[in-house]
């Protein structure tokens, strides 16, 4: 109750604030230093209660709408884009936490709903490789070259014209030429950690409604996540593992790259030389070694002779280094 109350009142305090300089700055010409000092201060705070308020609005769309799609969708949206901006990448996992409530409420009220947002968050990650393999085989592009991903098309466009749609995108996220979501990837800082947690909320839908999305994912769509592990930085890669694992609960694992699953986990194993490389910790090395497992126990026997003698090579220092348990069991 007292932490409830101190919220309540920091976040009255911050409203306050934010009025007071939003009058302030339209009445007097602005003092650039202090000005630029106050607005940092003020921006800072704000990034701090947003996790807050996310979760008391989806805890209001519950009790009010009910999970209604009209009404949890437009939220949903609106939290996306903050998974590719690298100022908030301390905060993407508190932010991320407010998904959760919202996609149980939306199984609850829309199952049809649900499956659509599945099968678009899918065509994203499918989106997001050519744009990652584009950007790494052509040397004009740099971190400043900008693409612009739109996604959640289906999704969008079922539901935003219900009447009881509480909130409508940011000019910057909404197309010019119809429904969707508009998606600012200004180089790799962007549009890796926006893989990745689209990877988590992908994985979140797989795990928490298994039921729901049964039958919806492809070969095309699974090999594409995949390969992002050739692409991606570590926090990328460990959602990828992850991924890769709890695929089996929805689809055969026929479909699964194994072999290229198993070498790439070869090569990343056998870059450790001299000690671990600095990507590799003991979480990485636990979502690796959850990964193999699963991949290596329900492969072809085929596979498993063609890849065994990389694992072989690779395994031995592997095991001497690393403190996963989970790695070490494999």
């Amino acid at each position: 109750m007292a932490n409830s109350t101190s919220n309540s009142r920091n976040l009255s305090s911050l409203v306050h604030e934010l009025r007071e300089r939003i009058a302030a700055t339209s009445s007097t010409p602005p003092n650039n230093i202090d000005s630029n000092a106050d607005d940092d201060a003020l921006e800072t705070r704000f990034r701090a209660v947003l996790p807050n308020l996310l979760h008391a609005y989806g805890i209001f769309l519950g009790f009010f709408y009910h999970g209604k799609a009209s009404a949890v969708l437009p939220v949903i949206g609106r939290i996306l884009p903050f998974f590719n901006e690298p100022a908030f990448s301390s905060r993407h996992g508190v932010i991320f936490e407010t998904v959760g409530p919202l996609l149980s409420m939306l199984r609850t009220g829309s199952r049809d709903a649900y499956r659509m947002l599945f099968i678009d968050a899918m065509c994203a990650i499918e989106d997001i490789l050519y744009i990652s393999s584009f950007s790494s085989e052509n040397s004009r592009i740099t971190e400043a070259t900008r693409f612009t991903l739109k996604c959640l098309l289906r999704s969008f466009s079922q539901n935003l014209s219900d009447s009881t749609c509480l909130c409508v995108l940011p000019t910057s996220n909404k197309p010019l030429d119809g429904p969707g979501i508009l998606i600012n990837l200004l180089g790799r800082n962007w549009w890796q950690p926006f893989a990745t947690w689209i990877i988590k909320f992908l994985s979140k839908c797989l795990t928490e409604g298994t039921l729901y999305v049964e039958g919806l994912m492809n070969t095309s769509f699974v090999s594409a996540a995949c390969s992002l592990l050739c692409y991606g930085d570590a926090d990328l890669q460990m959602a990828c593992f992850d991924f890769a694992r709890v695929i089996g609960s929805v689809m055969s694992y026929d479909n699964v790259p194994h072999e290229n699953l198993i070498r790439s986990i070869s090569t990343i194993l056998g870059e450790d030389k001299e000690g671990l490389p600095v990507f590799r910790n003991t979480s990485y090395d636990t979502c690796l070694g959850g990964c193999l497992r699963a991949v290596h126990s329900s492969c072809p026997d085929d596979v498993v002779k063609l890849t065994a003698e990389n694992l072989v090579n690779v395994f031995h220092r592997s095991m001497r280094r690393t403190k996963s348990m989970e790695l070490k069991v494999n």
